[in-house]
């Protein structure tokens, strides 16, 4: 959840093009700078929000993908990447103890109580091992706010091509085919790659449709349909990941197996619908 209510500004595709993009990067990278300097107070908040604004940020960039020459961009999508990764991993160890903490206390029995609690310490310590070395040790935060704050290519980058609204318009079309592509390939494989290759592939979409919200008309995209699908596939990837990191603890009671086995029932029911609204997704969205 947002706590910051950040809105994401948009593009109206204007005569004033260049000057949007400019005020639209400004805006981005100063709510980025924010949701870093939120660690202080809170770093779960923190690192989910740093996570998204840098999504945000490469979709943005991915939408001038044919507006100018695609090796001027990899340097800067190589950059908000790697500050991406590196908190990724913890933002996975707090994605397991969410899991953990909102797992009904009645689903196990009260003679299973103690490897519920068990579990739950596992993940505790893991959060805190992981905090520390990143946070305080590493003090990747504080790493993070420097580099955003005297990050000045995107700017420049700006500043140093001419855009127009066709080419950005075929940089969108361009997403929404990827993201067609990876949902056939997803919807033909069992695997959890494919379905995580599909949410990053829509992840640029919803952005870039909240981005284009102005030009409705023009994209045939709702942001806000595309961003209930790309929770429902942020919930298959967290699952899936903790269910390899729950089996990973080889933890073989009785509890736990069924445990698993009620997870993986319930990722297989999500994958299903998944597919079936995707399908109709793309039917009624055709770009």
């Amino acid at each position: 959840m947002d706590s910051q209510l950040f809105i994401i500004p948009y593009i109206k595709l204007d005569k004033n093009l260049n000057s949007e993009l400019l005020a639209v990067a400004d805006s981005v990278e100063a709510e980025l700078l924010n949701t870093v300097q939120l660690h202080s107070t809170d770093i779960v908040e923190s690192t989910h929000l740093t996570r998204k604004r840098l999504k945000l940020l490469r979709a943005f960039l991915k939408l001038l993908n044919k507006c100018v020459e695609e090796d001027s961009l990899k340097q800067l999508n190589s950059t908000f990447r790697n500050w991406g990764q590196s908190i990724s991993e913890l933002r996975d160890v707090h994605v397991h103890r969410m899991i953990i903490l909102d797992t009904p206390t009645d689903y196990f029995k009260k003679s299973d109580s103690k490897v519920l609690d068990k579990i739950l310490e596992t993940a505790n310590q893991q959060v805190e091992q992981l905090e520390n070395r990143l946070v305080f040790e590493d003090e990747i935060f504080k790493h993070l706010e420097h580099q955003i704050y005297n990050h000045s290519s995107l700017r420049t980058f700006l500043k140093s091509n001419n855009f127009d609204s066709e080419c950005i318009l075929e940089g969108y079309k361009i997403s929404y085919r990827k993201s067609y592509r990876a949902f056939k390939r997803a919807e033909s494989s069992k695997l959890p790659g494919p379905f995580h290759e599909w949410r990053k592939r829509l992840k640029d979409v919803q952005y870039q449709s909240a981005l284009l919200r102005s030009n409705q008309d023009r994209i045939n995209v709702s942001a806000q349909e595309v961003e209930q699908f790309c929770e429902a596939l942020g919930k298959d990837q967290d699952l899936n990941n903790f269910i390899h990191w729950l089996g990973a603890l080889n933890l073989n009671t009785k509890a736990v197996k069924e445990w698993l086995h009620h997870l993986k029932k319930s990722q297989l029911e999500l994958k299903k619908q998944l597919i079936k609204d995707g399908n109709r997704f793309y039917k009624q969205s055709a770009v």
